[in-house]
């Protein structure tokens, strides 16, 4: 019998498998080597891929955004900020031209705990922070329309200043193949009809974009920033299956981007002999709310044959709080929302495309929930079968496997993992 922890919540799951059903388990690599999280942060500053380092970009008198990732985001702000105020202070720029930009995209406004956590105490008391919401658009400026035809309205402090440097992190990303770079922009500090304007691309695409080095998605957003808004610097880092630092990198937002890239692919892709009529997805960590935690369909998905199930474990948080309207666009038509958005009638434009994409899963695959934040009406709003706990759903889905022997495959960090199929083809 196979014990297997799975990350949930605060705490852990342990699920006990007869190890016959057990085809493969994926998980994210341990950090490498014995450097120091500073070490790892301070190496990347100083030597920055394809940009000069910071003193040379950096003049007194500029006014200087460094845009940090939100809550949602395990990226260690309160160990890479330090450093880089050291290098701006040393650079000529004065603390009162320096601001703390919390890129929230369309989440929430962070608590002030959960900004001191992020940041740091000494950061959060030292330097303005803004948390303003994309929604408040008295907050945006207008800088133009790329020539993909996307309006930029940007956060206000951003676009007023003379240097932008973005934090964040590089994981394999449901819609834009991998997060970090040039998203902490895009969607990160733009107004709601920036947002809506460039999230509306995602439901015409085919296909899982999960692991996709050069995305569509991605590709738009970065076209958008370099043509509208301008990124100076980017610190990002990428994160093992323990939370820990395991790179950093930091340059160019397109060229130090995607030699992280190859970072995240490494820690995150794991080989997968065969596709499976049984997974479960442990959605963490993007376990805060569902919005966050249908990262874990996508990698997923990647895993499980046509007319197979896919079982969603999440612990979900803050339950469904960021877009309320989220579950139903999941359980309606892919057409019905596709129309909604070409006619410009979806009440939440972006919640209507992003439920596009699982609605086209849910023709291939079955779908199922655990989660002790979410109740059973939500997955009933999106044509999801739900059940109460994990052991549940296990048994009642292994009894529909025909053959059982090496049926299950289960990922621990699906939130976090990119399955790369060896020997298999999706129909």
């Amino acid at each position: 019998m196979a014990k297997i922890c799975l990350p949930y919540g605060d705490e852990s799951l342990e699920l006990q498998v007869p190890d016959r059903y057990i085809g493969t388990i994926v998980t994210p690599k341990r950090k490498l080597g014995t450097s120091s999280s500073e070490d790892l942060i301070l190496e990347a500053i100083h030597n920055p891929v394809g940009s000069p380092v910071l003193s040379r970009i950096v003049r007194p008198g500029q006014k200087v955004a460094l845009i940090v990732d939100d809550v949602s985001r395990e990226t260690p702000a309160n160990l890479i900020l330090p450093h880089l105020l050291a290098q701006l202070l040393t650079a000529g720029a004065k603390p009162e031209d320096i601001r703390i930009v919390i890129a929230l995209g369309t989440h929430r406004r962070m608590t002030q705990a959960e900004i001191i956590k992020k940041i740091g105490l000494d950061v959060a008391r030292s330097y303005q922070v803004v948390n303003t919401p994309c929604s408040t658009e008295s907050e945006t400026r207008y800088m133009g329309t790329s020539s993909n035809g996307i309006p930029a309205l940007l956060n206000r402090t951003v676009a007023d200043a003379d240097v932008r440097i973005g934090i964040g992190m590089i994981t394999p990303h449901m819609d834009a193949g991998f997060s970090g770079g040039a998203k902490i922009i895009l969607p990160g500090v733009c107004g709601a009809s920036t947002v809506e304007a460039f999230h509306s691309r995602q439901a015409e695409i085919q296909g899982n974009q999960l692991g996709v080095e050069n995305a569509p998605l991605r590709l738009d957003l970065e076209a958008f920033v370099e043509e509208r808004v301008g990124l100076d610097f980017i610190v990002n880092v990428v994160i093992d299956s323990e939370g820990s630092l395991y790179r950093c990198v930091a340059g160019h937002f397109i060229e130090a981007h995607r030699a992280g890239v190859a970072i995240a692919a490494e820690v995150y892709g794991t080989s997968v002999p065969r596709l499976y009529p049984l997974v479960i997805s442990n959605a963490f960590p993007a376990q805060m709310d569902l919005w966050q935690s249908t990262k874990g369909i996508a990698s997923g998905e990647l895993m499980v044959q046509t007319g197979g199930t896919l079982i969603l474990l999440t612990h979900c948080t803050e339950g469904n709080k960021t877009h309320p309207l989220y579950p139903g666009y999941i359980g309606s038509e892919l057409n019905h929302l596709l129309a909604a958005l070409k006619a410009g009638k979806a009440e939440d434009p972006v919640a209507c495309a992003l439920a596009a994409p699982i609605c086209r899963v849910k023709k291939r695959i079955k779908l199922a929930v655990v989660s002790c934040g979410l109740e059973e009406r939500i997955a009933a709003q999106m044509g999801i079968t739900y059940y109460d706990n994990i052991e549940s759903a296990l048994s009642k889905e292994l009894a529909l496997c025909p053959d059982k022997d090496g049926c299950l495959g289960i990922l621990t960090h699906g939130g976090a993992s990119l399955p790369i199929i060896e020997k298999a083809s999706v129909t």
